[in-house]
């Protein structure tokens, strides 16, 4: 039994390497051969780590205002990050002053090193497979390129909350909660991490307690940056949310050029490219065939010409997603409520990166975690023989975190709805698999001759 456990995870794991070496390389050969910009696996290269180059230099203005970040009068890049973000720009230009890309390169390889080394670790049964998974994964994951290739802070963010979230999951619970207040800081969503701390079966008085600790971290780093900026917090507010509207207008309330837009893929992202693909054929019915070349929209050459564009998108999709929001983020708590730790740590992950506004590639960082303690779980429990779980539900969850962390962008413009699509299959894959991992604080394990014999939605107890 445990020689069969041990050989079918083997298998898993060689499958996953399988399918996500064929979605890169399809990706790639796809790309070179027809050399459609659409099909591009990274961003255009005059647009190469330009999330961190056009607001380095503005963190030489601290103490001066936080207009000297960008006014949205000036033509240049407008600073649409929370006030923490500033003091995680000016620490990523402090090694090597006026070389924020060595550093920020730096920095992102030697978390992808500690990454490694604690799956490695962590995994139990350390076979060619488990090490075939965690290198492909670590060495061509397509989240970390897209990271790198934008110069995005998301990776700052996920090494952060990543940090606080392993943490929790260990029952280091206070510290835990710090560390997702500081990201949370930074940018707003890691916050749900902290609905971990009021699940069943724990105290809730000192659930509670431990949420407070960070909500109160949140608050501190946000004011002690805003003074940092200031040096009066409710000055350089103030002073910020302009460029925050100007954000949103451009953003969120108009639609992305198609060879931006396919790397997006949160429900409101979804809800976009939908309205936009279809629209044309409910304006125009005499058209039969798909073209492309007409729907597109060009690349801005500059911030104005984004501005003058007409590109909104239809007010009451804007309107009613919060609620489309707040209904998913709902129906998770219910559905992962009484499900084992890993699960509800997998749908907070996906929550994380499908309920922004925007979301784009590079916020699937977020799935490395959830994706490593599968692997813990498959190599320590699994591959053991100590807890039951489904092959099936082995094979599709690894074939669906394949694809994720694979480009996709052979599908084109395409690339961020199937992203979307299958972080919504994630869900309910997980929803309906009980990851009983042993490694864990909070999930029970539970020895079961047959699969049939465990009830679909274990309660922890």
């Amino acid at each position: 039994m445990k020689m069969n456990s041990k050989r079918q995870t083997a298998t898993a794991l060689w499958i996953y390497v399988l399918v996500f070496l064929s979605a890169t390389t399809a990706s790639c050969l796809l790309y070179l051969h027809y050399r459609n910009p659409f099909m591009r696996p990274l961003l255009s290269p005059f647009a190469r780590y330009s999330d961190l180059t056009n607001y380095i230099d503005k963190t030489d203005h601290l103490q001066k205002a936080a207009t000297a970040l960008g006014h949205v009068s000036s033509g240049e890049p407008v600073f649409a990050y929370p006030a923490p973000a500033v003091i995680v720009y000016k620490l990523l230009n402090l090694p090597y002053p006026g070389h924020a890309i060595r550093t920020y390169l730096l920095f992102l390889g030697i978390c992808m090193f500690c990454f490694t080394f604690i799956l490695w670790r962590s995994a139990y049964v350390r076979t060619l497979s488990t090490a075939g998974a965690i290198l492909t994964t670590v060495l061509l994951g397509y989240p970390m390129w897209m990271n790198a290739d934008r110069g995005n802070i998301e990776c700052v963010v996920w090494a952060i909350s990543a940090s606080g979230l392993y943490l929790l999951m260990r029952s280091r619970n206070r510290t835990g909660a710090v560390l997702i207040g500081i990201a949370a800081s930074i940018k707003p969503f890691p916050i749900l991490f902290l609905l971990l701390l009021l699940r069943k079966g724990k105290n809730k008085k000192a659930g509670l307690k431990e949420v407070t600790y960070g909500l109160v971290t949140l608050c501190l780093v946000t004011i002690a940056s805003l003074v940092a900026l200031g040096p009066n917090p409710i000055k350089a507010f103030r002073e910020m949310s302009p460029a925050v509207a100007v954000y949103a207008h451009d953003y969120i309330g108009k639609y992305l050029p198609y060879d931006e837009s396919r790397f997006y893929h949160s429900l409101l992202d979804g809800m976009k490219s939908a309205t936009r693909t279809v629209e044309p054929f409910l304006s125009h019915p005499e058209n039969t065939s798909f073209d492309i070349k007409k729907l597109a929209i060009p690349p801005a050459n500059s911030e104005q010409e984004i501005k003058s564009r007409d590109e909104s998108v239809p007010r009451i999709i804007i309107i009613l997603y919060p609620l489309v929001a707040l209904i998913g983020i709902g129906t998770l708590l219910i559905a992962f409520y009484n499900m084992p730790l890993l699960n509800q740590v997998t749908a907070l992950c996906v929550a994380v990166t499908l309920f922004p506004m925007t979301s784009a590639d590079y916020t699937l960082l977020h799935l490395y975690l959830p994706f490593a303690a599968f692997l813990v779980f498959l190599t320590r429990d699994v591959a053991t023989g100590k807890v039951d779980f489904p092959y099936s539900s082995s094979i599709s969850l690894l074939v669906i975190y394949g694809l994720l962390i694979s480009p996709l962008t052979f599908l084109g413009l395409f690339a961020g709805d199937a992203k979307l699509i299958l972080l919504i299959t994630l869900l309910v894959v997980s929803a309906r698999s009980p990851m009983y991992a042993t490694f864990f604080s909070g999930s029970k394990c539970v020895e079961a001759t047959s699969v049939r014999e465990q009830r679909p939605f274990p309660i922890i107890e």
